[in-house]
């Protein structure tokens, strides 16, 4: 998906995103974000997150392996996923995590905050 938010200025503004949520097995699922996630794709990256994060939903799985690009945006949705969990008393964690996300996770003091694996079969057997 490639999205395409309203100029600003005559310009247009090009990212590309896109979330896949998938149900690996009841109760099980793993929201696959790829692509950037910054201001122009924020919203669509917390509708896909907010459908996940909800009941009958006991364990999700936010793989970020492909995303290429995590802005405080992205770190926003993030954190707005933990929230929901708690709230819902789900589990959450984080798969996948690279230089794009973990960067701005050690920088900001949030990686502590989150369960994270290098995959989503290390995910499930551990949780």
């Amino acid at each position: 998906m490639t999205i395409q938010p309203e100029p600003h200025d005559g310009e247009m503004i090009r990212t590309t995103f896109d979330a896949v949520t998938e149900e690996l097995e009841p109760g099980v699922l793993r929201v696959r974000l790829s692509g950037e996630i910054d201001i122009a794709s924020t919203d669509f990256a917390a509708e896909a997150i907010r459908a996940a994060v909800a009941p009958p939903a006991r364990l999700v799985l936010i793989d970020v392996s492909a995303v290429t690009f995590c802005s405080s945006a992205g770190l926003g949705n993030l954190v707005e996923a933990r929230n929901l969990a708690g709230r819902h008393n789900i589990t959450l964690a984080l798969v996948g995590v690279g230089r794009p996300v973990d960067r701005p996770l050690s920088v900001t003091g949030l990686g502590g905050q989150f369960r994270i694996y290098g995959t989503a079969d290390e995910a499930i057997a551990d949780l």
